[in-house]
């Protein structure tokens, strides 16, 4: 199934350009922010009689805190309005339901993708969103690359960050980013700012200069956006929750550890150490990184588990996927579960058999849930810590 805008009402809902500008003098593209509020406007034919707003900003409805949804009120030029006061400075997406019908806002062009769905997005300024932002300094360069996979029976997809400046000349440590269920190679670029992030970070020194390679696990999803289908066949890794199978991703690690490592200390400088690797798995990607730690402990040595930990079984049975990676050892491993995060419990089970052996270990809570806020905030708290001393 390819990725597609829900755009089914735009034809009915697009005014001219020229008609638009002259009913908001001034306006670019909306929402309209001024300071902490945004205010959003979509102009329908009459006959529509509701128009709702989902938004990320909005207050939560379940345990992913993912964002609300409000009624929008028809002013007297026939406009359907919504103010939101208050927002902290941070990075948001919202989209439109009409008359049931879901549909973007087709006035504000940026775009990006969360779940194998299309979302329009804002950023309020300040402090706390500055590293959102694109840095006012060198910026790393983004690399889309296909390869090989035996394992999934065909090509596949995954994009590569390189710091600013990078050069052949210098070897760079690797952060491998597992992502989670419903994600793709796109979602950390787009939801999660990675490359913003980075940018920033390394502009002001504050993390070693690293590459970072972003994949797609799930070969029931996307391959690469807008380009191929899903794998013919490839169950989700909901159906295979629970199974050794699906604890290894499927075919995933074999497709990690014998095509996208491979490629990747082929074709950049980087380290072949595992002092040099790092892996990060967020939800349910964590069931996978668990599944390399347990396994494949020589692989990596730097660890973060992020909205995710140990998902289900005994004490006993979480000590023993622990003791191969204890025999061998680690540089850093790190937690991050905000206190409203509905995996704070697999969290918490790791921690738990972390402190029954007495290894250590380092934990961040965001105060927010199973979402893309928390996600941004654990990688600027966790990549600053990667790779230092281990040289």
């Amino acid at each position: 199934m390819k990725r597609t805008i829900i755009a089914a009402a735009l034809p009915l809902l697009l005014f001219s350009a020229g008609s638009a500008n002259a009913q908001y003098p001034g306006s670019k593209y909306y929402p309209v922010l001024d300071g902490t509020s945004a205010t959003f406007r979509l102009e329908t034919p009459s006959s529509v009689r509701g128009v709702q707003l989902f938004g990320d900003f909005l207050p939560g409805v379940n345990e992913y805190n993912l964002g609300g949804s409000v009624q929008m009120l028809r002013d007297s030029a026939g406009v359907w309005t919504y103010t939101a006061e208050g927002l902290a400075p941070d990075f948001y997406t919202y989209h439109y339901v009409v008359d049931g019908v879901r549909t973007l806002d087709p006035w504000n062009l940026k775009l990006v993708c969360n779940y194998s769905e299309f979302l329009n997005s804002f950023l309020v300024e300040g402090p706390q969103s500055r590293d959102l932002d694109y840095a006012d300094a060198p910026r790393g360069t983004l690399t889309s690359i296909w390869y090989d996979s035996p394992q999934y029976g065909g090509q596949r997809h995954l994009n590569v960050y390189l710091p600013a400046g990078y050069t052949p000349e210098k070897t760079y440590p690797v952060l491998y980013m597992i992502p989670g269920g419903g994600d793709d190679e796109d979602t950390w670029t787009d939801m999660g700012r990675l490359p913003q992030i980075m940018d920033n970070l390394t502009s002001r020194g504050e993390v070693e200069e690293m590459v970072v390679v972003l994949f797609n696990a799930m070969p029931n999803q996307l391959a690469a956006p807008h380009i191929i289908d899903p794998v013919p066949g490839a169950k989700s890794h909901f159906e295979l929750m629970g199974t050794e199978r699906g604890k290894s991703g499927g075919e995933f690690v074999n497709d990690l550890l014998h095509n996208i490592i491979p490629l990747v200390e082929s074709r950049y400088s980087v380290r072949r150490d595992r002092s040099g690797r790092a892996v990060c798995g967020v939800s349910m990607g964590g069931v996978y990184e668990m599944y390399l730690a347990e396994h494949h402990p020589d692989v990596f040595g730097w660890y973060g588990f992020i909205g995710t930990g140990i998902m289900g079984g005994t004490p006993a049975q979480a000590d023993e996927a622990l003791r191969p990676l204890l025999r061998t050892g680690y540089n850093l491993l790190w937690v991050g579960a905000g206190s409203k995060d509905m995996a704070l419990r697999s969290a918490r089970s790791l921690m738990e058999a972390l402190d029954r052996a007495a290894s250590p270990y380092q934990y961040y809570d965001c105060g927010d849930g199973h979402n893309w806020r928390s996600w941004r905030r654990d990688l600027q708290k966790f990549a600053p810590l990667l790779f230092r001393s281990s040289k």
